[in-house]
């Protein structure tokens, strides 16, 4: 189903539920203002606002629609079968869906669900999450765009706090990283895959770092792992680069205080335990989503070569100078790929607006980095990683980064399918630079010349 442009029927409830949930944050700000952190608060909730705005004009006015209005049709058909039969729309909410035959229940007065996202489990999952928001949102896109951008702004703005009651980082970092990367804001707060993906890793997170260091509670608990699932239903392969830094603060963690021999030798056996499990990963894994098959390497190239080769991809290409991906290749790109990731698209690189704003967020993070480079070697500052807390969730930032800037890198081949992908890596990437100052007001960044 095409959504062709936005309607009054779409801006009255928008405004309606715009200006409710404005007055409700200015209420918020107006009680809490005294605290430094809430000068960020009305910011943050009017530029996710704008970004959710953004993403929907763009899908509807530039695309013609695309995931983001199938999810809001397949939405309002579950509505729609509720309606006519509570039952039927319940075994549809807790039921998987089956692959390539779409139920007889569904007719000419529910409507049909889009096939090809009825056909994926994990974008069905996602008209399924809308659904009961839909009810609310009296079937108006906009309206239910609203809604994801509002609840992805209570997400990263509890992030943001956490962050900010946990390192040693001074809170304008915090923010910039964690509440106002354009990329980010894009692709991560309307209705799309990426934005429950975000959301629930930013969750799990917070949850793991409460629990890692005994700052938790049955409500953590329970919504980590909500968090998990969301993950693993809708970007499974993030779960990965979770759970590979995790493991390796965890044992480092539980044997801090032991003998030399002991420590050496538990923890030189977990960095080996988690690098069989990339190796198990890359070779026998199905359960990774887009980074997953019998064997990744197949996978991977098939990926690389058909967003290469195949013209019925549209956007710009990048080339990571190999024809082809392979045991070798897999390992001799992982330089490539990371910085692909992190560093691409250069400015020069851009064929449209949206490429544009990539370019500038890019050299924007190269310029942070060879500011930081620089002013280590002229300061010969170590990092201010003095708190423990500040130290490992920034060698989890770091390993995290790593390992999934590589696969996005290797395997995204155009670049809108790479802005995307790397929009969660991005907050962990500034959070790991601007780890280099101090939370006090001694130290200022200066850019390169």
């Amino acid at each position: 189903m095409k959504y062709p442009e936005f309607t009054l029927y779409d801006y009255v409830f928008f405004t309606a539920y715009l200006v409710l949930f404005s007055l409700i944050a200015i209420l918020v700000y107006l009680k809490n203002k005294e605290n430094p952190e809430y000068r960020y608060f009305l910011p943050h909730f009017f530029w996710k606002i704008f970004m959710g705005f953004s993403m929907a004009y763009v899908y509807i006015y530039n695309y013609g629609g695309g995931d983001t209005t199938a999810y809001w049709q397949g939405a309002n058909t579950l509505n729609n079968l509720c309606y006519e039969s509570p039952l039927n729309y319940l075994t549809e909410i807790f039921n998987p869906a089956r692959k390539g035959y779409i139920p007889h229940f569904y007719n000419h007065t529910t409507g049909i669900p889009p096939v090809w996202i009825y056909n994926e489990p994990n974008s069905w999952f996602v008209c399924k999450l809308s659904s009961p928001l839909s009810f609310f949102a009296f079937k108006s896109y906009l309206t239910l765009n609203l809604f994801y951008s509002v609840i992805t702004t209570i997400i990263s703005w509890k992030f943001f706090r956490f962050l900010n009651s946990f390192l040693t980082i001074k809170i304008k970092y915090v923010a910039y990283a964690v509440l106002f990367i354009p990329t980010v804001g894009f692709w991560c707060t309307g209705i799309m895959k990426d934005s429950i993906a975000y959301a629930s890793l930013l969750v799990v997170i917070m949850g793991i770092f409460k629990i890692l260091h005994r700052q938790y509670n049955a409500k953590t608990i329970i919504a980590t792992l909500i968090g998990l699932w969301f993950i693993f239903v809708t970007r499974s392969f993030l779960l990965l680069p979770i759970a590979v830094p995790v493991f390796i603060l965890l044992i480092f963690r539980l044997n801090n205080n032991k003998p030399f021999v002991t420590k050496l030798l538990t923890r030189t056996t977990g960095i080996m335990i988690a690098i069989s499990s990339i190796i198990f990963f890359m070779s026998d894994s199905n359960i990774f989503g887009e980074f997953s098959s019998d064997n990744l390497t197949e996978t991977a190239n098939t990926i690389y070569l058909d967003f290469q080769n195949n013209k019925g991809y549209t956007g710009k290409r990048y080339d990571l100078g190999i024809s082809e991906v392979n045991s070798v290749t897999m390992v001799t790109v992982i330089p490539s790929a990371i910085l692909t990731t992190i560093y691409r698209p250069f400015i020069w690189e851009a064929d449209n607006a949206l490429m544009l704003i990539n370019g500038l967020e890019s050299l924007l993070f190269l310029a942070l980095t060879l500011a930081i480079i620089r002013r280590k070697k002229k300061t010969n500052l170590a990092p201010s990683m003095n708190d423990i807390q500040t130290k490992n969730f920034i060698i989890f930032c770091v390993l995290f980064v790593l390992i999934l800037a590589y696969f996005v890198g290797l395997t995204s081949g155009l670049f809108g399918v790479l802005a995307r992908l790397k929009a969660p890596i991005l907050p962990f990437f500034l959070l790991f630079v601007f780890s280099k100052l101090k939370k006090g007001n001694d130290q200022t960044l200066v850019l390169p010349e």
